[in-house]
């Protein structure tokens, strides 16, 4: 006897989508469903996927990002400078006010406009884009410094098309990290209230706290722009300088079944419990009756809970003697 080997078993939107139809009798064996049982059902699937977010911080969703250092203000929204990745070099020559080419250590990771931060004297962030990468060691800026840069100085640079993240739905934690130290410590994460009823809020040094307001962006937030659908951070106190950023662990969104052969963004456990919940979901347009979708949902949530028992983060354990 032998067992495959592999551990690669996947499937697709359309996949569970026919074999929920499969699951309420709505279609036959070997049957494919109509192109409109699809998109219904795929449009239902989406909103499946959304919800599930609910069931806490799967461990797969959890991400890692940081804050870069934006001066001059308290709040910064998640389509600014806020990434899972980024690059840190250093200015390698004095540079005065108004220069737009500049001297750094390195360049390597440098493309023509990714955005660029770098630390001013007065203890700024000059925020701009690159206009082109020169040398290895030379770059030039769109807009030039306001004010100069000693040598040493902070820079930061990132792709914004591949390295913000989406808008989170949750911060689990954070910290402070020391770029120059490689220091770090832990960031209190506040709520709402706690944060406006600080003094002082205008004040710059080193972030102590944060706070996430999930909003969806501006008053017209619509999820396909990215310029009106965002979360705020309310950093306290403000940067100042560029030696710190913020690191911080956060529930990202569930991905969006968009074609047919997507696959879902969910562990293998949750397939299962994803067929059964569409198909309880579909129940009323095939005449499954509300007894039946009852057991239908129940058996969703049953395979559900087991699957999140699988990915549920594992404690420590701390054994301390009684005292007598």
């Amino acid at each position: 006897m032998s067992s495959s080997g592999s551990y690669n078993f996947v499937v697709t939107r359309d996949q569970l989508i026919t074999d929920a139809l499969l699951y309420l009798g709505a279609i036959a064996e070997g049957e494919t469903p109509s192109a409109n049982a699809v998109t219904e059902a795929s449009r239902l699937f989406n909103m499946v996927v959304k919800l599930r977010a609910a069931d806490g911080m799967p461990l797969w969703a959890l991400k890692r990002a940081t804050i870069l250092p934006v001066t001059g203000v308290s709040s910064i929204t998640t389509i600014s400078h806020i990434v899972s990745t980024y690059d840190e070099t250093t200015l390698s020559a004095d540079e005065a006010a108004s220069q737009t080419q500049l001297s750094v250590t390195s360049s390597s990771a440098m493309t023509a406009a990714d955005q660029i931060g770098i630390e001013l004297d007065d203890g700024t962030m000059h925020w701009t884009t690159i206009n082109s990468v020169d040398s290895s060691v030379l770059i030039t800026i769109a807009t030039a410094l306001a004010s100069a840069a000693a040598s040493g100085s902070h820079v930061y640079s990132y792709t914004a098309s591949t390295d913000r993240i989406p808008r989170p739905l949750r911060v689990v934690a954070a910290n402070v990290l020391n770029t120059t130290s490689e220091s770090s410590w832990e960031l209190e994460c506040i709520d709402q209230q706690t944060y406006y009823q600080i003094s002082g809020r205008t004040s710059a040094g080193v972030p102590n706290q944060l706070y996430y307001e999930a909003t969806l962006g501006a008053s017209t937030a619509d999820p396909t722009s990215s310029t009106t659908w965002y979360g705020v951070f309310f950093v306290y106190p403000r940067f100042n300088g560029g030696d710190h950023v913020i690191e911080f662990t956060y529930h990202r969104p569930f991905q969006d079944f968009d074609a047919s052969t997507d696959n879902p963004d969910f562990p293998q456990e949750f397939y299962l419990p994803l067929m059964l919940e569409l198909a309880a979901l579909l129940g009323p347009k095939y005449g499954v009756d509300r007894d039946e979708r009852r057991a239908l949902f129940a058996e969703a949530k049953m395979y559900r809970d087991e699957a999140l028992s699988t990915v549920s983060p594992e404690g420590s354990v701390f054994i301390q003697p009684e005292s007598r």
